[in-house]
């Protein structure tokens, strides 16, 4: 469905450790624009009677909480730093929490403002607290002065500054995925002209992303979109199978995209993107049933992940992707800095996905209780508070707690949604639409033996007619029948243009 909401348009603004990011952020505010600090918000949900001390308190004992009810920072930071699994574990407690909170706060904003700053030192590394923006902002400074910054205010050493650099993005990484970079090794003042520069360039960009009919978050747009595009290699653009643009040739209707796959594999990716889309929108609400449906929507992630060769095919298919790109290194006619960020990604989901040991999913097969409930929930009204006493139970437990279980059953998944993302976005900006016709609703088009991975058509959202898609490797037909609650489509009557893409790899 398309929504009449605006979407507001987000400036991430993230940074390494002592950077200076409170200092830009300070400074964009004294600007008038909203800075959403999702440090700050961390703090208020760690404070005396915050949201998440309950569930911190459950996860982690008494010994983490201070006599007044606030979170021990000290003793907390110390584990985490020593506990990759108790970090794991906090994260999935407050992340979700700080998303939620972050986001009603945008909202909030968003309608009287032209833009928001959302500042997040894990802007890149947390798929939950990065979200959606639509430039990246990154401050900037050597790691020496990074160093000693943080000496100068915290006390703390020069080894423990280290450690927290070394859980934070590289440098490296940070500039290779930001829209915009902001050098910060002098004065405030220094800082001050280089800011207005920015803030004047966001508050075009904004408007000219307001005026667009249906915007896509930068971090869903493509190469060729942000940059100055990829030669004849286009790559990697993620746009949602919702209707999002309008045609350039009427400039009129908001379209719908319909894909369909050519292979189980594609099917199958599909399938995940549309799995891991519903967690993420529902992880972040608070009420019981949106965490049922979260928890449902996991089960079938699982089933639809059991595929033995899934992760295998990923990791081939990122790491041809990854040598693809890398033969387009130096070209003039390729924007190197976009290219390098497609790389990054790549890089990033391999690393990530081959750290994923064993069975997928097994973590959660080993769970007696979930495989209780996932059985149950395959009979229809299975899970009434009669039949799963314990899961009613859990739905009445605090939406913090709540959040932190579903977080850490789903974050060991976000490799193959990564993976999948990435390689979903090389295929749709593999296809070229052309426009085309079809008499009466009737369309057919031979292939030659041309193989393709998906066919993608686009309709006005308003033509209601919806597209019947049969393919193979010889031939294309589509029949477009009216929309209707009749038991038997029936065939438009009227000729029915539209754009066809075939999309390959």
């Amino acid at each position: 469905m398309t929504t009449t909401t605006p979407v507001p348009f987000i400036v991430g603004l993230t940074g390494g450790i002592g950077s200076g990011k409170n200092a830009v952020g300070d400074q964009f505010a004294r600007l008038g624009v909203p800075v959403i600090d999702a440090d700050a918000v961390a703090h208020e949900l760690t404070t005396p009677g915050g949201a998440g001390m309950a569930a911190i308190r459950d996860t982690f004992g008494a010994e983490f909480v201070t006599p007044e009810g606030a979170l021990d920072r000290a003793r907390m930071r110390a584990l985490a730093f020593s506990d990759a699994q108790a970090k794991q574990r906090l994260e999935a407690i407050l992340h979700p929490m700080i998303r939620a909170e972050s986001d009603r706060r945008i909202a909030a904003f968003a309608a009287s403002n032209p833009y928001v700053v959302l500042m997040v030192p894990l802007l890149f590394e947390s798929p939950i607290l990065g979200g959606s923006f639509q430039r990246a902002l990154v401050v900037d400074c050597p790691e020496a002065l990074q160093v000693t910054r943080v000496m100068a205010r915290s006390g703390l050493t020069e080894d423990a500054i280290r450690r927290i650099m070394a859980n934070q993005s590289s440098r490296e990484q940070r500039l290779a995925l930001a829209t915009e970079v902001i050098e910060n090794t002098g004065s405030l003042e220094d800082l001050e002209p280089k800011i207005a520069a920015l803030h004047q360039r966001y508050l075009e960009a904004a408007q000219a992303w307001n005026m667009a009919p249906s915007p896509v978050p930068a971090s869903q747009t493509s190469v060729q979109e942000t940059s100055k595009g990829l030669g004849s290699n286009p790559v990697y653009g993620r746009e949602s199978p919702q209707p999002q643009a309008t045609m350039a040739a009427t400039g009129t209707s908001a379209l719908i995209t319909y894909e369909y796959p050519l292979t189980e594999k594609i099917r199958t990716l599909l399938r995940l993107e549309d799995l891991f889309e519903r967690v993420r929108h529902f992880l972040v609400k608070t009420d019981a049933l949106d965490h049922h449906v979260v928890l449902i929507t996991l089960f079938e992630i699982m089933e639809v992940a059991s595929r033995a060769d899934l992760k295998s095919d990923l990791l081939q298919e990122l790491e041809r992707q990854k040598q693809v790109l890398n033969s387009f290194r130096s070209n003039p006619d390729v924007a190197q800095e976009a290219l390098t960020q497609v790389i990054t990604d790549i890089e990033t989901a391999l690393a990530a996905l081959f750290k994923m040991t064993g069975k997928i999913g097994q973590y959660l097969r080993e769970n007696e209780w979930l495989m209780s409930i996932k059985q149950r929930t395959g009979i229809p009204g299975g899970a009434c508070e009669f039949d799963l006493p314990s899961y009613h139970y859990w739905l009445h437990r605090d939406s913090a707690q709540r959040s932190a279980d579903l977080a850490a059953w789903i974050m060991p998944l976000y490799p193959l949604s990564d993976g999948t993302d990435i390689v979903l976005r090389l295929l749709r900006e593999g296809g070229k639409p052309t426009r085309q016709v079809a008499p009466q609703g009737t369309f057919s088009q031979m292939l030659g033996g041309r193989t393709s991975q998906m066919v993608r058509i686009r309709l006005p959202r308003d033509s209601q007619v919806i597209p019947e898609i049969s393919a193979n490797k010889y031939a294309l037909n589509v029949r477009f029948t009216v929309f209707g609650t009749d038991p038997r489509p029936r065939l438009t009557e009227t000729d029915v243009e539209f754009e066809l893409a075939f999309c390959n790899l």
